[in-house]
C-alpha cells in the first residue's frame, strides 16, 4: 500500500486529509515544512504566524484575519485538494529535507473546548451532530452528555475534526515528525518552529490570535467541573490520544 493511501485511512475522505496538510508555496529561508493542521489546538495562531513570516520572506505585509488564515492565499500556503496532489504530500512526508511538525493539545481540555465552542453554541458543528443523533437542532446537549456520546458512539466521535482523534488527524503513526509541540507550552514550541523554518532572527515574532483576533473560549471553568464519570468516559473515547500526548510531553521533557 502506498504511504498516501495508508495515511488516507485515518480520515473520512481525501478532501478532509488534504485540508489538514499545509505546505509552503515557495522555499522559506531555512527549511521547507509540512504542518498538519490540528483544530482546537492553536491552529489559528500557527497558521497566522506561518503566513506572517512567509509574507515577510516575499517582502510583503499580509493582512491577517480569521477568514483569510483559514483560507490562505496560494501564494503563501498550499492546502486542500485545489492546492495539493497525493504525490506532493507523500514526497513531503518522505523527504528528510522537509521540517514536519504539528501542535497538539491535552485531549481532555481539547474535547471540553470543542463542546464549549462548537456544540454549546449555534453553528454547523452542533447542527451536524444533532442531525446525526436524530435530535432537534435546538435540543439541549450538556457537556456530560456530549462526552458520554463520544465514549459510546464511534460515528459521533469521528463526525467532526474539532473533536475527533488528534492521533488520526495528524497521522501520528505514519508521519516521522521532526517536532510535535503542545498548546500548553505554545510559546517555546512556536519559537522552535519559526527558528527551524525562518531562522533565529524571526523566533520571537509569534502572531497570538487570542489577542489579535480575540480567538478564545471559556472552556477552563468547564474543564475543572468534570465529574469522575466524565473523565472515565473521556479516557474510553480517547485512550490512543492520551497515550500519544504522554509520549509527546515526555519527549519534550527529554529534549528540554
Amino acid at each position: 500500500m502506498a504511504l498516501f493511501d495508508e495515511m488516507l485511512m485515518n480520515y473520512p475522505h481525501r478532501r478532509h486529509f488534504l485540508q489538514t496538510v499545509n505546505l509552503p508555496a515557495f522555499d522559506p529561508p531555512e527549511s521547507r515544512f509540512l504542518y498538519m493542521k490540528m483544530h482546537k489546538a492553536a491552529c489559528t495562531t500557527v497558521l497566522a504566524t506561518l503566513m506572517k513570516h512567509l509574507a515577510a520572506a516575499k517582502g510583503i505585509v499580509e493582512d491577517l484575519s480569521m477568514e483569510r488564515v483559514h483560507a490562505p492565499p496560494k501564494s503563501l500556503l498550499l492546502t486542500g485538494p485545489r492546492g495539493l496532489t497525493n504525490a506532493m504530500v507523500e514526497d513531503a512526508v518522505r523527504s528528510d529535507d522537509v521540517f514536519k511538525f504539528t501542535i497538539v493539545r491535552e485531549p481532555i481540555s481539547r474535547t471540553v473546548s470543542a463542546w464549549a465552542d462548537k456544540v454549546d453554541a449555534v453553528g454547523k458543528q452542533r447542527a451536524n451532530l444533532m442531525t446525526y443523533l436524530g435530535r432537534p437542532i435546538d435540543a439541549p446537549m450538556s457537556l456530560s452528555s456530549f462526552i458520554d456520546i463520544l465514549a459510546h458512539d464511534e460515528g459521533a466521535r469521528n463526525l467532526d475534526r474539532h473533536w475527533r482523534s488528534q492521533r488520526l488527524e495528524m497521522s501520528y503513526d505514519q508521519i516521522p515528525y521532526d517536532f510535535v509541540g503542545v498548546v500548553e507550552d505554545i510559546k517555546p514550541a512556536m519559537a522552535h518552529i519559526i527558528t527551524a523554518i525562518f531562522g533565529g532572527d524571526a523566533a520571537g515574532e509569534i502572531e497570538d490570535t487570542r489577542k489579535s483576533f480575540g480567538h478564545q473560549t471559556t472552556s477552563k471553568d468547564w474543564r475543572e467541573g468534570l465529574s469522575a464519570q466524565d473523565i472515565k468516559n473521556l479516557e474510553t473515547a480517547f485512550a490512543p490520544d492520551l497515550e500519544m500526548y504522554e509520549q509527546v510531553t515526555q519527549r519534550l521533557k527529554e529534549c528540554a
